[in-house]
């Protein structure tokens, strides 16, 4: 009899309240009989709705999380339910979300993997590791770095990437300064012989295929470009001797940037 008569009063009342969406309508209906079906079956059924006590939502809103529904959710129905008793004069201390300790779980920030500008020594296949090592030693493009020809790109203490294979078909020159940028052009000149370009070892699809699979290994993206690592690792090179402004100028020549937010965005990537 209980049941019936918590279901009829509530279902007037339900008829009554207009306020909303027809669907929001329905949804109230629903989360105010799911709490008379669930009192039932905890056994904390209230003879009246102005009887309803705040251990009985206490011990509801319990039964709720064992059955693993979503804290967010609990915190939508208490939502509706205050309302409803509100609207019935069915005062309730200490049945806010404190009190029932409801809380949104905090979404976990995502860590940021940091890459080394020397990721390239950790790919195996050599095309993968030239071009990698291209792109993050010397700040060149992926097509860039697959067009490049060592009898003609290579010079004793630079790297000179002429119109015809640059992205922006302006001649740019990058310095060698650091151990790394010589093991990249020494592996460069022992895999082509000094000849050729890497498309002339393997076609266009074979080194898109070797590049994927590479950094599918390390969970790296085939289709980011990774210049901007040599933004970085130059930024700090450079800034001890040149400071900010000069060193972001001579960032810009090396690898072709004119804007000089696109170099921001670069350096905080």
């Amino acid at each position: 009899m209980r049941t019936k008569s918590l279901r009829q009063f509530a279902n007037r009342q339900i008829k009554q309240d207009r306020q909303g969406k027809y669907l929001y309508r329905k949804h109230r209906a629903y989360v105010i009989h799911k709490m008379i079906d669930d009192l039932f079956v905890i056994r904390q059924m209230p003879p009246s709705w102005q009887a309803l006590q705040s251990e009985q939502v206490h011990k509801l809103v319990h039964y709720w999380k064992k059955q693993d529904i979503n804290p967010v959710t609990i915190m939508r129905y208490m939502t509706i339910i205050r309302r409803f008793l509100q609207m019935n004069n069915c005062s309730i201390a200490n049945i806010d979300n404190q009190s029932l300790e409801l809380s949104r779980p905090k979404a976990r920030k995502k860590r940021k993997k940091t890459i080394s500008p020397d990721i390239w020594k950790s790919l195996h296949d050599p095309i993968a590791r030239i071009i990698m090592g291209l792109q993050t030693e010397f700040g060149l493009t992926f097509k860039e770095a697959i067009l490049a020809k060592p009898h003609i790109q290579v010079r004793e203490d630079s790297l000179w990437i002429t119109r015809d294979i640059a992205f922006n078909s302006s001649d740019r020159t990058i310095p060698v300064r650091t151990e790394n940028q010589k093991a990249v052009l020494n592996l460069f000149n022992w895999l082509t012989q000094q000849d050729g370009n890497l498309l002339q070892l393997k076609s266009y699809e074979e080194i898109r295929i070797i590049w994927r699979s590479a950094l599918t290994k390390h969970r790296l993206s085939s289709t980011k470009s990774w210049r901007y690592l040599y933004a970085k690792q130059m930024y700090s090179w450079l800034l001890p001797e040149y400071e900010n402004y000069k060193s972001c100028l001579l960032i810009r020549d090396e690898m072709g940037i004119k804007s000089r937010n696109t170099l921001w965005l670069y350096l905080k990537e």
